[in-house]
């Protein structure tokens, strides 16, 4: 019995390690992806003035070089390729990975500038909003996406609308001359 349960407990742990591992690589390997396209970004000229008009290349290519654009500071230029990837058609997944960054740019601005509440985020935090429900109207499964809107709903959140509707207890309340309230059913 004591057998038994040191083997079920061996491999339940070996088992745990190993998933650890599979994630643990995925995520490298992710990492790696976006690095080498950060790289052909680069090398394609992302941050170079004599690219600074052109936005030409493969989607992959110009996502990549909206994000390093959007890592060095250049917020104008890769809003402009973001813009770009998403109005074009492009496949879904690079549609919403650009929709998706652009609106983590939005939100990281709009907490770097100081006060989430103050004047200046309000305008950014509102396009992230509407930057991940686009994520989400695209794919509802995107679970990165709901955090952030989340996130950018907590930090601004929507207004609450002001109903002209006139209330229906009101409405159903019926006035009839010589009949009290009572009396009617």
């Amino acid at each position: 019995m004591r057998r038994a349960f040191l083997h079920l407990a061996f491999g339940t742990l070996a088992f745990s390690f190993a998933g650890i591992a599979m994630y643990d690589w995925s995520t490298l390997r992710y990492e790696r992806s976006v690095a080498q396209a950060v790289a052909v970004a680069a090398v394609a000229g992302g941050n170079k003035p004599e690219m600074k008009g052109k936005v030409d290349g493969a989607a992959e290519v110009r996502l990549a070089r909206a994000v390093s654009m959007s890592k060095a500071g250049d917020y104008v230029g890769a809003q402009r390729l973001y813009d770009g990837l998403v109005t074009d058609d492009n496949d879904k997944t690079i549609q919403t990975a650009a929709l998706f960054d652009l609106g983590n740019m939005h939100l990281r601005e709009a907490t770097r500038s100081g006060a989430p509440t103050s004047i200046q985020s309000l305008p950014m935090l509102e396009q992230a909003k509407e930057r991940y429900r686009s994520v989400l109207r695209i794919a509802p499964e995107d679970w990165d996406a709901r955090y952030n809107l989340e996130r950018a709903l907590w930090l601004a959140p929507e207004a609450a609308t002001d109903s002209n509707e006139p209330d229906i207890k009101k409405q159903r309340n019926v006035k009839v001359r010589g009949a009290q309230s009572e009396d009617l059913p």
